[in-house]
This record gives C-alpha cells, sequence and structure tokens, in this order.
C-alpha cells in the first residue's frame, strides 16, 4: 500500500453530541447505532394538544405524532456562560445547545474550553431554522417590546451563531456561520478543515445543531414526500416511505493530523479528503436529489484523499429512506465504486438516520461522528429497520452491503476507510474521507500518584463533576493515570468551585471548595526548614524532572569529596529543599518570599537568586570562597523568624559563610499574613488560620499542597517540564446545568425552574 502525505491529513481529536436517545454520552449513541435502537418518540393527542399543536393538524388523517427529540432541550447553563434567565429564554435554544456543545468538545479534546490569548481556534457551524422565535418567542409581545429589537436579533439569528461561540469562548480563528440545508454540518466540516490545510487555523470546532420546539412534534405524511406514515425511517428498505424528523446536534474538533501527533492528541480518526459542490440544475426540481452532483462531489473527494474506491469499506449516506431518494444515491455510489474490487470485501452502507431520525442541519456531522466511532470500534455496524432490502438498491453483483447486523471491520489493503455523504435540499453536496486513526505513540509511565484537579461554576456542578472524575480515574489503568491527571488539569477551565484529589495509594476524601480572592491577595511564601525527612526523598527523585534535575546537578558537585557525615547531610538536605522549592515554582506556585533556618538557610539564598546551587554547596563543605558570586536578590528573604535581610546583609559572603557554618536552629516562620508552605517538616495540612501550613517533605504531600493551594486560587499554571511525554486522553466533560429557560407559547410567563 502506498504512504499518504499526512500533511494533507486532518484528525479529529475531539467530539460531542446532543442526540435523540443518548443525549451527550457517545459510548451510548454509539451501543443505540449497533444495536440499532429506534429514538422516535410517539406522543398522545393530549399531550400535543398541551404543547398547542392545532388540533385540527392532531385530527389530520395523515398526521404522524412522530419526532426523535432532545430531552431538557428547552434547559442551558447560563450561568457558566454569563446569561441572564431573560436572556437566555429569548436566545435560540438551537445557538445555547452548540454553545454547550463546543465547550464540551473541547473538553474531550483535552482543551480548555475558554481559551488563552494568542490562539488560532476557528468555528464553522449553522442551524436550523429557528422555529422557537416563530412559535414562542413572537407570541409572547411583552417580553418582545421589555426586550427590544436588537437584543431579539442578536439571540436570534442565525449569522451570530459561530461568533457568539468565538466570544464566550475566547476563539481568535475564523468564526463563520454555514447553511446548506441539510449538508450544513459536514459543509462546516469541510470548511474547517481548508481552514487548517491553509492555515487560518490551527484548531478547528465544526458542527450544527436543530432543535423545534414541541409545537412541531409530527408531521403529515404525503405519499412519495419526505416524511414516513408510520414514525420510522427504513433507509434502503423495500417499505422506505420516508425520514421521520428529529432535533440533535453535533460538534467535531479537528487539528492537522501531523500537529495532533506532534502533541500528543487523541486521534480518534483521520480526515483524508473531502470535497463540496452543487447539483446546478441537473435534477428533477429545487428540492429533488441530483445523482450527477453526488457521484461528482464523491469522486472529488476521492481524488483529494488521493484513495482508491476499491479501499472504502463503510459509506455512511444521506439515507433518508424516501422513495426517490435511496435509489438515486445508490445510483450515484454506484457510478464511483462499482468496479468489481478486485475480490475485496464488499462496501457497508449506514444510515444514522434510521436510529436518531434526520437531524436536519446536523445530520451530516452526527453521520460523521457514527463512523468515527465505527473506525475506533472496528465494527461495521447495521442499519436499524431494515428487513427487506429494496429491490431497487440491492442488485446483483452489487459492490454495496446492506448490513442487519453488525460484523467486525476488516480492514481492505491493511486499512480501513470510510466515507460519509451529506445532500442538502437545494443542491448543495459534501462528502468526507475517513480513515482510521494511526496507532497511539507509546508514551513514558510514570508514578502511580498523581493530582487530578476539578472545577466548575457552581458547588452543585463541582460536586458532580468530582464523582464522575473520580469513578472515572478508579476505572483507569495506572499506565495512563498520568495522562488523565494532565488532561485534566490542563484541558479545563479553571473555575471558582474546585475540588482536588490524589490518586493510588496516597489518595483521600476531596471536598469542594470555592476559591479564595483574599487567599489570592495573600499569596504564598516558602520556609524552609531543612527538618524532616527529606534525605534520600525517592518518591520525589523519581516522580519529578525539576526535583530530580537539582539533585542530581548537586551530587555531581559534591562527587569525589572527602566530607564528613554532617557536611554531607547538611548538603543533602540544602539539595531536598532547594529542590522541592524550585519543584513547586514550575508548578506554578510563586512566593512573595522565603524564610530558612537549619539546614534551610542557604537553601533561601539558591531559591531567592542570591546564589547558585554550587556555591552554596562550596559554602558547606568550606571550599574557597574567590569564585563565589552574590547575585541580585528575586525574593524578600527571611533567616529564623526575624525581619527580611538587608542589602548589606544580602551581599555580605561572611553573612553566609556562617549560615553555612553554623547554621540556626529551626524556627517558626516570620510573622507574614500569607499562606506558609513547609519544606522540610512533617506538619498536619491546615488552611484558614493566621498562619497556615502546609508540608511538602513526600511527594504524596507536596501534590496535596499543590492541589490545596489550587483549590485556594494561589497555583497557576504548571510548568511544561512535568508534562513531558504526556498524551491528551478523553476524561469527563463538564456537567451542564439542567435549568429550564424557555418561553411557552403562546403564554408569556418565563418558567426558570430546574428541569427534572
Amino acid at each position: 500500500m502506498a504512504e499518504l502525505d499526512d500533511s494533507a491529513a486532518v484528525a479529529v481529536v475531539g467530539m460531542a453530541i446532543r442526540v435523540p436517545g443518548a443525549e451527550r454520552d457517545l459510548d451510548l449513541f454509539w451501543q443505540h447505532v449497533v444495536t440499532g435502537t429506534d429514538a422516535v418518540s410517539f406522543f398522545t393527542p393530549q399531550q400535543l394538544s398541551g404543547w398547542g399543536v392545532p388540533k385540527d393538524l392532531v385530527e389530520h388523517p395523515h398526521f404522524v405524532p412522530a419526532r426523535a427529540v432532545l430531552r431538557d432541550a428547552g434547559c442551558f447553563d447560563h450561568r457558566l456562560f454569563g446569561y441572564s434567565p431573560s436572556d437566555s429564554a429569548l436566545m435560540d435554544p438551537q445557538q445555547r445547545i452548540l454553545l454547550e456543545c463546543a465547550w464540551a468538545a473541547l473538553e474531550h479534546a483535552g482543551y480548555p474550553p475558554v481559551a488563552v490569548d494568542g490562539n488560532r481556534i476557528g468555528v464553522y457551524v449553522g442551524t436550523g431554522l429557528n422555529v422557537y422565535l416563530l412559535d414562542n418567542v413572537w407570541p409572547n409581545t411583552r417580553v418582545v417590546e421589555a426586550a427590544g429589537g436588537l437584543q431579539l436579533i442578536i439571540g436570534s439569528d442565525k449569522d451570530f451563531a459561530g461568533t457568539r461561540i468565538a466570544y464566550k469562548l475566547n476563539l481568535q480563528g475564523p468564526a463563520l456561520t454555514v447553511q446548506t440545508a441539510c449538508s450544513t454540518s459536514l459543509v462546516a466540516v469541510h470548511a474547517a478543515t481548508q481552514a487548517l490545510l491553509t492555515y487560518d487555523a490551527d484548531v478547528a470546532l465544526a458542527g450544527a445543531a436543530t432543535v423545534a420546539p414541541p409545537t412541531r412534534r409530527g408531521h403529515v405524511h404525503e405519499p412519495g414526500g419526505i416524511f414516513s406514515a408510520d414514525g420510522r425511517c427504513r433507509a434502503f428498505d423495500a417499505a422506505a416511505d420516508g425520514t421521520v424528523p428529529g432535533d440533535g446536534a453535533g460538534m467535531v474538533v479537528l487539528k492537522r493530523l501531523e500537529d495532533a501527533l506532534r502533541d500528543g492528541d487523541t486521534v480518534h480518526a483521520v480526515i483524508r479528503g473531502s470535497a463540496v459542490n452543487n447539483d446546478g440544475s441537473r435534477k428533477a426540481g429545487f428540492t429533488a436529489p441530483g445523482p450527477t452532483g453526488q457521484a461528482a462531489v464523491i469522486s472529488a473527494a476521492l481524488g483529494v484523499a488521493d484513495v482508491d474506491p476499491d479501499t472504502i469499506g463503510l459509506i455512511e449516506t444521506h439515507g433518508t429512506g424516501t422513495a426517490l431518494g435511496d435509489p438515486i444515491e445508490v445510483a450515484a455510489l454506484r457510478q464511483v465504486f462499482d468496479t468489481g474490487r478486485d475480490g475485496r470485501a464488499p462496501c457497508a452502507l449506514g444510515a444514522v438516520k434510521s436510529v436518531v431520525g434526520h437531524l436536519d442541519t446536523a445530520a451530516g456531522v452526527v453521520g460523521l461522528i457514527k463512523t468515527v466511532l465505527a473506525l475506533r470500534h472496528r465494527t461495521i455496524p447495521p442499519i436499524a429497520h431494515l428487513s427487506t432490502p429494496n429491490p431497487a438498491v440491492r442488485r446483483e453483483g452489487s459492490v454495496f452491503e446492506l448490513p442487519t447486523r453488525p460484523r467486525p471491520w476488516t480492514p481492505i489493503d491493511g486499512v480501513r476507510r470510510a466515507g460519509v455523504s451529506a445532500f442538502g435540499i437545494g443542491g448543495t453536496n459534501a462528502h468526507v474521507v475517513l480513515e482510521e486513526a494511526p496507532a497511539a505513540r507509546p508514551r513514558p509511565r510514570r508514578h502511580v500518584t498523581e493530582l487530578v484537579l476539578v472545577s466548575a461554576k457552581t458547588t452543585a456542578a463541582a460536586q458532580e463533576s468530582l464523582e464522575r472524575t473520580a469513578a472515572f480515574v478508579a476505572g483507569t489503568a495506572p499506565g495512563e493515570l498520568a495522562d488523565v491527571a494532565y488532561t485534566l488539569r490542563t484541558g479545563r477551565a479553571e473555575l471558582p468551585w474546585r475540588a482536588a484529589f490524589l490518586t493510588g495509594p496516597h489518595g483521600s476524601p476531596a471536598t469542594v471548595r470555592q476559591a479564595d480572592a483574599k487567599a489570592r491577595s495573600r499569596g504564598v511564601a516558602f520556609h524552609l526548614s531543612g527538618a524532616g525527612e527529606l534525605t534520600g526523598n525517592r518518591p520525589n527523585y523519581d516522580a519529578d524532572p525539576v526535583y530530580r534535575t537539582i539533585v542530581d546537578e548537586g551530587m555531581a558537585r559534591l562527587r569525589g569529596r572527602d566530607l564528613d557525615e554532617a557536611v554531607r547531610e547538611r548538603c543533602t538536605r540544602l539539595l531536598a529543599c532547594a529542590g522541592l522549592a524550585q519543584s513547586l515554582r514550575s508548578r506554578g506556585v510563586s512566593p512573595r518570599a522565603v524564610a530558612g533556618t537549619g539546614a534551610g538557610a542557604l537553601a533561601v539564598a539558591v531559591v531567592a537568586g542570591v546564589m547558585s546551587l554550587g556555591d552554596a554547596l562550596d559554602l558547606i563543605c568550606g571550599a574557597g570562597v574567590d569564585g563565589i558570586r552574590l547575585g541580585p536578590v528575586e525574593l524578600p528573604v527571611h533567616i529564623g523568624s526575624g525581619e527580611p535581610l538587608t542589602a548589606a546583609e544580602y551581599g555580605d559572603l561572611g553573612f553566609w559563610q556562617a549560615q553555612a557554618a553554623d547554621p540556626p536552629a529551626p524556627a517558626a516562620p516570620p510573622g507574614l499574613q500569607v499562606l506558609w508552605i513547609e519544606i522540610g517538616t512533617q506538619v498536619t495540612p491546615h488552611l484558614g488560620a493566621d498562619q497556615p501550613t502546609l508540608p511538602t517533605d513526600r511527594h504524596a504531600r507536596l501534590l496535596a499542597t499543590v492541589g490545596a493551594l489550587w483549590q485556594w486560587g494561589v497555583a497557576g499554571a504548571w510548568d511544561p517540564v512535568h508534562d513531558s511525554g504526556r498524551r491528551r486522553l478523553p476524561a469527563p466533560t463538564y456537567p451542564f446545568a439542567a435549568t429550564r429557560h424557555y418561553l411557552d407559547a403562546p403564554a408569556a410567563h418565563l418558567d426558570t425552574e430546574r428541569h427534572h
């Protein structure tokens, strides 16, 4: 098999869905796909009447009271995104769902959903018709008048779907709204892919949402029309008579493949090529499908991907289950794929609409996500409701397979590849060629104890996130714990309600605490006493590259010297103190001052920048002092429990020689109103008093201290040295609050009660 050019490939590194029956759960969605579980709901006349569906419509002889609906479609976590309840109720629910999907997709990819300045993250999204505006908002005239025209437009217009996400998440790449009817979200994927390949963006979000209010739960079947007579979508079945409308959303996070592999991202699948075109007038009518345009876009995508059509093992079709659409789609596929395949396995067809209904603008990206999951699970899923294949579709000698049960996906020529199609009313066609992800590169394993950080906007969300994360971590393989901890630390927003816990044997129950502005204003200081269990601190040495570097550098300096036991002990304690202090600084803990007593007296000089590590060791060893240089101090220094050193003391080599020869006994830290971190003393962790102290003498205690400080809001970002070789792995995403913000039609009251 010829090697393909990875420089033109794009990785799918994150996904999020809102689909009927599975909601936000990718694993449950896959289970429904692989078992053919239908998510369509059927409604009683009483339910429809209560939702405001006109009586004459409900009593229509061909009315079908069915739709694939989202649970909690009217709910939104307004606090997380900084909206008021009234503004949330006016906003298009589709755009609210897209906001939550964008947040979840970035977290699934292992990236913080609120990006740092300077990022080039693009947004390419679309929505369906804002029926909520027509059915629910406009009839509430008092609310509309109170809101004003501009606020109503900003919350309702499709133009703002992409820019709203970019604004709320601080995404600074291109932010575009894409609208091509049923092909919208797959066209958005294509546009995002092109932006990556032309370096308009380094990361891109692509997706769409379609949600209709309860007043639209049902449809009228017309023979030969789009919608099914019995509320089932039977794609490629002889009894197929239409599709079923559905509500849903999907979002993917894309990166150039080479960047994703370099950055340690989880690659779920690879986009090898994509294409978009339009039928023009080469079809029966504006709403009719066109086989020529469909065949052309598939051929174009395969050409961009530079892959042989015979190596495609699955096509996720547009698959609407209409009497006209299915045969035309297969006829277009035959133009591209009916080449005999040279004895290779047949190409299976798929149709996710048979499971979740036709999600309109979101249909393409949900089909893409389904296909990514099929590649990841190496399984060809069945087509739901398929019992008797449509004779116009299944012909003798065809290369296509219509699977009725799941089967293992056998690679063709050593690789698994798939295509995904989406065709919009109006003729805009899109096709994407997918390939299974390359094998993950092996990563170094690390110490069993890891610090896991969790935060949320509210205490309830933080508690739920803590419980979900703890359960997830408990089921994580030991070799992946460091990656999971890294992902949760670097790939999540730092929100005010926080919890931290350790993995492994040092784990303990975690509690949720709010970050404290007073603690942040006080800051932290280091107290290096040099007492306690520091010598031979193997767990820190093994687990911490900063600590290990300082110890190795110091021991190399001492190598070959004939030192008595007491001097060597003081040297090793200095190394341990300095190593722990610098390790804390590399983990985002920035002290406002350092104090030292005992063996830590000279360590503070190293930490504060007064002298180098080697010079401090030479002073303890009694070596010559001619070459010792005293640098400008970086931090206030206290020796013992007294006042900070004066400029004269900083620059007095004799003063430091005295500390090396006859160090003062351990003493209490000076009376500064800060959070003290004890380095070298075994004390009980305590926060909240005037002089709280936190221990660091062992690796687990050091991590616990960092976690406690992070909970209080006084620790920042870690130095990348601790994360060398780490991968971003999928981990629990944010538990959005299901608070109902919905204007009922046509009543004019705003219900913001918790929706259960």
